[in-house]
């Protein structure tokens, strides 16, 4: 089974080309839209609109403007809600194996690591850098 991760300290993420490239692959685009935000609670209310698997795109926002390049420098034109879930989704390792290098993000060095199929793994992360570990049972 191959999974990927991040290698470097900082923290998982992709290139625009790396979203790009997942787009022409077929992975949905929509338009971020802010999620509405319980004024009691200060929780954000689910929207079934930002579910799934989706990219947004942040250069969409009416209400905000994301065209410096400055700005799109630090924080990108893309985003995502998946990828953490996902790191074993076909088309997120075949953009990371297509585009090695380019295909990280700022603070990020992606890599696709083969594990032993069946395996229950976890990914655990120190400061950003990943490593994937094997689950066993520990008592306290």
């Amino acid at each position: 089974m191959k999974v990927v991760i991040n290698r470097c300290f900082g923290g998982f993420g992709l290139s625009e080309r790396a979203y790009e490239r997942l787009i022409e692959l077929g992975v949905p685009v929509r338009a971020y839209i802010e999620q509405k935000q319980n004024p009691e609670t200060r929780l954000y209310e689910p929207e079934s609109w930002n579910d799934g698997e989706v990219i947004f795109d942040r250069a969409l926002t009416p209400e905000q403007d994301f065209s410096d390049e400055a700005h799109r420098r630090w924080f990108g034109r893309y985003w995502d809600s998946w990828l953490c879930d996902q790191r074993t989704h076909p088309l997120l390792i075949q953009v990371v194996e297509e585009l090695r290098v380019t295909a990280s993000g700022n603070n990020a060095n992606l890599a696709v690591v083969e594990i032993p199929d069946g395996i229950d793994y976890t990914i655990e992360d120190y400061d950003g850098s990943e490593h994937i570990a094997e689950v066993h049972n520990t008592w306290g």
